[in-house]
């Protein structure tokens, strides 16, 4: 692994915003380096507040939209909410759901099935609306490459108001409106807005509109957090203030169906970060929609039954012990078919395709054999005569510009820089692996390959203090673009022997003329023996942490990466 450290953008501003906010200088320093150039901004940062939420009307789209929902309202038309079925659909639809419900009873929803539909506007949902005399159709995390679909609406007399924050295609559906952040050119931060977060603002203009208390609105902010963190969309502007604001929600959530799973997941009652949605809540929400139906997770995010609430988390949980198994048979499949079929001296993407395998759970799959490999990865699963992929990429390469690229190999495509989904036919899949390799090979460099650790700063043992540590704890939550930062210190003397914790975790001290410091490293246990009085230097990668185990926070540091020796240390 490569580090490669920041060079500071600029000293002499960091040290004057220092003296001025009175922070500690290697705070001031990483965020000028992330772009927070004045007094203004970094007290923004350090102390959001809903007060500085944007105005929704200032999306292209929205004021047409709320318009229509309005009229809807008012003549009492059947409204229909068409989401997705990841997490970040289901709580977007689970939020206008309860929203649209506030003011109406003529609300219903649908979410596809990954399987038999796929993934955005299907045919088939949309018949379904018309055969329940629904006269207004809101997609929610989907719709803006629905051409096809809005047409078809159309011929039955619905209008569609598309709310989605995927990338457009050359051609855009003809809605009756379209709120999407990726179509607006001076909206900043809310390009970056999650389709839950699209859905947010579509839901304040409605409370604007009417002047309803935002309160009530804002008691919703827990689904916006779990849809927010679990698309992985940047941790900074807008979104930072739902997803910290919606975290704390959580933590207190009062729908009954949350707090079942908070309990059953063995989180109630702790304090919420982004991680415990990331690892813990997610792919339990997401369990259902990958191997089952998503309808689960939605009835358990908007019951009132406390007896249905328990009984869909214990669902939720046993989904989710399938899908581990699932991806953990379908990965070693997969290392398999690496190691004896693909010649990664020559090919710089990995295309795997297997008539056996979940469509369900070939995303986390691809997610796990990017972080092996250090390649953009797309695996297909042939059903019934159609292959569905799902390709995920490595940092510097835009996955969907790739995808694009090969498009006259495929039936269907979207996705992002780094996610997408396509549909193809099985006798293309040859030529599109051949036309994607070319492609990989012309457009990424060698450096992209190799995997690379981005440290904010070097530390010395007399920087570390509970000061800087409290000073961190006020970057939370942290995502992608506002990532934990990440420190080295060289020549580090290791004090006592080392000590294994549970099957594979190193726990050691390191002494400083001053003090004693805590290091922890988890999946560190084989160097156990090596570290202690090795006559070659140690240079260790870190996070900084709070540990409250003994009832009160002590500094500790957690491993990223160690090294015996000299290391090649870069500067970005």
């Amino acid at each position: 692994m490569k580090w490669i450290v920041e060079k500071p953008a600029d000293i002499n501003l960091s040290m004057k915003l220092a003296r001025e906010l009175e922070l500690h200088p290697i705070i001031s320093q990483i965020l000028v380096n992330r772009g927070l150039t004045d007094v203004k901004q970094m007290k923004d940062f350090f102390y959001p507040s809903l007060d500085q939420l944007s105005d929704p009307f200032c999306l292209s789209g929205m004021t047409k939209g709320i318009d229509r929902i309005v009229e809807a309202l008012k003549n009492k038309e059947k409204i229909m909410i068409f989401g997705d079925y990841d997490v970040d659909g289901i709580t977007a639809t689970a939020l206008l759901f309860l929203v649209l419900r506030r003011f109406t009873s003529e609300v219903s929803y649908h979410l596809p099935n990954r399987l038999s539909e796929g993934y955005g506007l299907s045919q088939e949902g949309i018949q379904d609306a018309a055969s329940n005399g629904v006269s207004l159709i809101i997609s929610v995390d989907c719709g803006i490459t629905g051409i096809d679909e809005v047409e078809f609406a159309k011929t039955l007399g619905i209008d569609f108001i598309i709310s989605d924050h995927h990338e457009p295609g050359m051609k855009i559906p003809d809605a009756y409106s379209i709120i999407n952040p990726k179509l607006d050119r001076n909206v900043g931060d809310l390009k970056e807005l999650a389709g839950v977060g699209v859905a947010f603002k579509l839901a304040q203009g409605l409370f604007d509109t009417f002047n309803q208390d935002h309160s009530e609105l804002f008691s919703h902010l827990d689904l916006v957090a779990l849809g927010t963190i679990a698309d992985i969309v940047p941790l900074i502007g807008e979104n930072r203030i739902l997803a910290k604001f919606g975290l704390r929600q959580l933590e207190s959530t009062s729908k009954i169906g949350l707090k079942a799973l908070l309990k059953i997941a063995g989180i109630w009652g702790q304090k919420l970060e982004s991680w415990h949605i990331v690892f813990i809540l997610a792919p339990r929400l997401n369990a259902v929609g990958r191997i089952s139906t998503p309808r689960t997770a939605f009835e358990l995010l908007t019951t009132h039954d406390a007896r249905e609430a328990n009984r869909t988390a214990e669902l939720l949980e046993s989904e989710n012990r399938k899908r581990k198994k699932l991806d953990e048979r379908i990965f070693e499949e997969a290392l398999d078919m690496i190691e004896n079929k693909i010649d990664l001296d020559k090919e710089k993407a990995i295309i795997l395709s297997n008539d056996n395998w979940h469509l369900g759970v070939i995303g986390i799959v691809a997610s796990r054999i990017v972080e092996r490999y250090t390649r953009p990865t797309i695996l297909i699963s042939n059903i019934d005569g159609e292959g569905k992929g799902s390709a995920r990429s490595v940092p510097g390469f835009h996955l969907l510009n790739a995808v694009k690229e090969c498009r006259g190999y495929l039936l269907k495509y979207g996705g992002h820089k780094y996610a997408a989904g396509l549909s193809i036919l099985p006798e293309n899949i040859e030529a599109f692996k051949e036309a994607f390799n070319k492609y990989t090979s012309d457009n990424i460099v060698e450096e992209d390959l190799v995997p690379k650790l981005k440290i904010a700063a070097k530390l010395g043992p007399e920087d570390i203090d509970k000061n800087l540590v409290e000073w961190l704890e006020l970057f939370k939550p942290y995502g992608p673009d506002n990532m934990r930062p990440v420190f080295f210190m060289e020549n580090v003397e290791v004090a006592f022997r080392p000590k294994l914790v549970g099957e594979d975790h190193l726990r050691f001290k390191i002494r400083t003329p001053q003090k004693l410091l805590n290091v922890i490293g988890f999946g560190f246990g084989k160097y156990i023996n090596s570290i202690y009085r090795s006559e070659f230097p140690l240079n260790i990668a870190f996070v900084l942490e709070f540990n409250h185990f003994y009832g009160y926070p002590q500094v500790q540091l957690r491993l990223k990466d160690l090294v015996l020796g000299d290391k090649n240390i870069e500067q970005s």
